[in-house]
């Protein structure tokens, strides 16, 4: 994959171009996204969804921590069943239909496939040494397959990723790529990045809409809850949060939230979504979420499960909270937010601050 699109992608919008490049994004989706609108109206349960998420830390100020990540999904139509046909996942269906909420016949189904790549890199990138006191050099990179299962107001979410963590993710060349390309400071302590190890995680999560009013409509507005878990030896947790929506012409799905498993899925429902509609409709949204964890395992601070690397005393609890605005046009949306992380590990200086892009079309 090109590396200005693997890593660091939201360094195009430098000190010296960020504003004009904003909002030259923003007119390219409101001119672009009407054609990206079939003229013709589809059944409801023909809609694919592709999106693309790209996460940067240098929308608060500085270069280190949480500093990039990406995630690119494809989200298939939303039907009575999953679709058989798809390959792996029709390998996976005589394990998921015995999962106790597949069994409810009132639910619609999908399921989605994700890319994606995380990086974290100390706060001082310009030391070639162990930074003892700061968390270690480290990559990502994953295959992520999804079973959603949902009503108007509930959705369940299977998803299993597999992946790498080391050098064989290279996240290195990729942030090493960028940080040429735009002249910036090179990162100097990769050679202490964690050690290779094939990571395999499997999650759950379920949302609940609280409040639901005005989805595409109009004025509307809702709150969800997210509550989960994942299992793994690159994760284990569990989290609960919130999220609140208010604005013109809501879509019909369960909102955004920052890069992580179950996070790639944001297509619509059925015909009271926007972008179901043949009158190609504009809406926008604000949005607020908060989530906390409870962090029993995290390979990127606590180093590699089965060989020695470095490592730092991370936190049991971590908390985010996002806010951000929500374009729609036609069958397309566009996001951008603002996260604040509470601190991960004891030795950490201060909280973690990035943006966050998300842009996706149904067709």
């Amino acid at each position: 994959m090109n590396s200005f699109f693997s890593t660091d992608s939201l360094y195009f919008f430098n000190s010296k171009f960020r504003s004009i490049n904003f909002f030259a994004v923003l007119i390219f989706f409101m001119l672009a996204c009407p054609f990206l609108s079939k003229a013709e109206s589809l059944p409801d349960d023909d809609l694919n969804t592709f999106s693309i998420y790209v996460e940067n830390d240098y929308f608060g100020g500085s270069d280190g921590g949480y500093t990039n990540g990406l995630k690119l999904t494809w989200s298939s139509p939303i039907k009575d069943q999953y679709p058989k046909d798809v390959w792996p996942h029709r390998w996976l269906y005589p394990l998921v239909k015995h999962i106790p909420f597949e069994k409810k016949p009132d639910k619609k189904r999908n399921i989605t496939f994700a890319f994606g790549q995380n990086i974290y890199t100390p706060e001082d990138i310009e030391s070639e040494d162990i930074v003892e006191d700061d968390r270690p050099y480290a990559g990502i990179t994953y295959l992520s397959l999804g079973f959603h299962s949902r009503t108007e107001r509930h959705m369940d979410t299977i998803e299993v990723s597999i992946g790498l963590v080391g050098p064989s993710s290279y996240a290195e060349e990729c942030q090493k790529a960028v940080h040429k390309v735009f002249d910036d400071i090179q990162p100097k302590g990769w050679d202490n990045q964690l050690n290779n190890e094939p990571v395999l995680e499997i999650v759950y999560e379920y949302k609940k809409k609280i409040i639901q009013s005005g989805v595409g409509t109009g004025f509307g507005n809702d709150l969800i809850l997210n509550t989960g878990g994942g299992l793994g030896n690159a994760l284990i947790y569990y989290n609960i949060g919130l999220s609140y929506r208010i604005g013109w012409n809501m879509p019909n799905d369960f909102g955004i939230f920052p890069i992580r498993p179950t996070s790639s899925f944001n297509g619509g429902f059925d015909d009271k979504d926007p972008r179901y509609s043949q009158k190609n409709k504009f809406g926008v949204q604000l949005f607020f979420s908060t989530e906390g964890r409870a962090v029993l395992h995290n390979i990127f601070l606590d180093g590699n499960t089965f060989t020695n690397s470095h490592s730092v005393n991370k936190k049991p609890v971590v908390g985010d909270f996002m806010v951000g605005l929500n374009l729609c046009q036609g069958r397309a949306q566009l996001s951008f937010a603002y996260v604040f992380r509470s601190r991960e590990y004891e030795t950490q200086s201060k909280a973690q601050k990035f943006g966050s892009i998300n842009f996706s079309v149904s067709y």
